[in-house]
């Protein structure tokens, strides 16, 4: 067993270049925003460079109540569409018109108004089954 562990101690082992720590003196720029979104070129740009810009997205969650998604859903089939295009195209038009946006905040601070109670009423009865 001590031959073998000799043998070991004694191996050379490979030699690698040591490597350049050096720091690059060009920072990136970070007075952009994170939050800006490219601007979409008008259609027949869009058309020429739909193969040079590749499309970011990020996943997310949708929690929709039964109805609505089915709804939703059902427009979507009929145009031949994804349920998160649409909702894309929603928010952009909505974006681009404040009246349409007032409208859709106020029915969503309504709708939000509603869900917290529900969530709230829930939560109460999970306690009280807990700690009865």
């Amino acid at each position: 067993m001590s031959d073998a562990l000799e043998r070991l101690k004694q191996r050379s082992r490979p030699s690698v270049k040591s490597r350049d720590t050096s720091l690059d003196s060009g920072s990136p720029d970070t007075s952009i925003s994170r939050n800006q979104e490219p601007q979409i070129p008008n259609n027949s740009e869009n058309q020429a460079t739909i193969s040079f810009q590749p499309l970011q997205t990020k996943q997310s969650t949708l929690r929709l109540e039964q109805g609505v998604s089915s709804r939703l859903q059902e427009v979507c089939r009929e145009n031949g569409i994804c349920r998160e295009v649409l909702i894309e195209a929603m928010f952009e038009y909505c974006e681009a018109n404040p009246e349409f946006l007032s409208a859709v905040l106020s029915e969503a601070i309504t709708k939000n108004d509603y869900r917290q109670q529900v969530a709230n009423m829930r939560r109460a009865k999970s306690m009280m089954q807990k700690f009865s």
